[in-house]
């Protein structure tokens, strides 16, 4: 499906919101080299409003922005892009319109669900050996991209083969309370698992068990926490106690 012209200049118009936002002085750093900020919001108000096709558009376009003017490069956007990406697709997921009918003619859809439950089930795995043994050095980092990589790519395929319904029911706090929750718990479990098993010891030589004793996987996991649920809390203040959402939905029936 073609972008028109509408949908493009929307699509840059956020990946500039980024660039600003990741130069500006809207964050708060942590003792662990990490910082809570605001950048992925755009990403966030991107779904919101125009729904997962533009929201992976624009999380594209921050990974490249973040790549130029972050200061930890490709590095740190990687994982920006690694860390927001659930928080968009796991609401997609739920608002799908799938049908019994749809099921059983489509294997892809049902291959992709599994593979999905199967990477994220052996993601959490991973992450309670991780807490809980002594070694702490339990596997190896490709083996945790492998399934990391398997969880996001099939992830993604189901929400790309089936139509969302109305993104308005998340307007309901109750909703997106729950969407926040399970949003929050993906992208804990993988941004965790990722970062002791994968970004630490491979490109900056820090083993998985000086990394723990360095930050605990539970202030790791928190601090995803706190990250996820202020990006969402900001983006649905703005679009949907504003009459961004409206305006938004009238203008797609005008066109």
């Amino acid at each position: 499906m073609k972008r028109n012209s509408q949908e493009i200049a929307v699509i840059g118009l956020f990946i500039a919101l980024i660039a600003v936002l990741q130069v500006s002085p809207l964050y708060v750093p942590t003792a662990w080299g990490m910082r809570i900020d605001i950048v992925a919001v755009p990403v966030l108000v991107a779904f919101f409003l125009y729904g997962l096709r533009t929201a992976l558009a624009v999380s594209a376009g921050m990974f490249v922005v973040l790549s130029i003017v972050a200061a930890e490069s490709v590095i740190g956007a990687s994982m920006k892009w690694i860390a927001t990406v659930p928080m968009v697709i796991t609401p997609a997921i739920l608002r799908l319109q799938v049908s019994k009918e749809s099921l059983r003619n489509d294997i892809g859809t049902i291959v992709g669900a599994v593979i999905s439950i199967v990477a994220l089930i052996a993601l959490v795995g991973i992450m309670y050996e991780m807490a809980g043994s002594e070694s702490r050095e339990l596997y190896s980092p490709f083996i945790v991209l492998i399934a990391s990589a398997a969880f996001y790519g099939a992830f993604y395929i189901v929400s790309q083969r089936h139509e969302p319904q109305s993104l308005g029911i998340y307007k309901e706090p109750k909703m997106i309370a729950t969407v926040l929750i399970l949003a929050v718990l993906v992208r804990g479990i993988t941004t965790t698992v990722i970062n002791y098993y994968f970004t630490l010891p491979v490109f900056f030589d820090i083993p998985t068990a000086a990394a723990l004793e360095w930050v605990p996987w539970y202030v790791m996991f928190g601090l995803n926490a706190i990250q996820g649920a202020l990006e969402v809390t900001v983006a649905w203040l703005l679009v949907f106690k504003t009459k961004a959402f409206s305006y938004v939905q009238k203008a797609y029936i005008q066109s």
